[in-house]
């Protein structure tokens, strides 16, 4: 039982953090990785949100590659 609270608190921690980082790469992130994403819209952002707070990690990599 307490190996699956520890998966559960990791997967909360994951989500967390997903979810500040997609907050940041939808307001900043996106447009330095991509051109076409200066100047979008906030229906669009907010359909940016889910996936990257899924992806964070493959997309916080790429954004300090790249972006920087």
């Amino acid at each position: 039982m307490e190996t699956i609270r520890f998966l559960v608190n990791v997967f909360y921690l994951y989500l967390l953090a997903g979810a500040v980082f997609a907050a940041l790469f939808v307001w900043r992130g996106a447009a330095a990785l991509d051109e076409a994403a200066k100047g979008i819209s906030w229906k669009t952002r907010a359909l940016l949100f889910p996936g990257s707070a899924a992806l964070w990690p493959v997309l916080l990599r790429k954004w300090l590659k790249d972006g920087h």
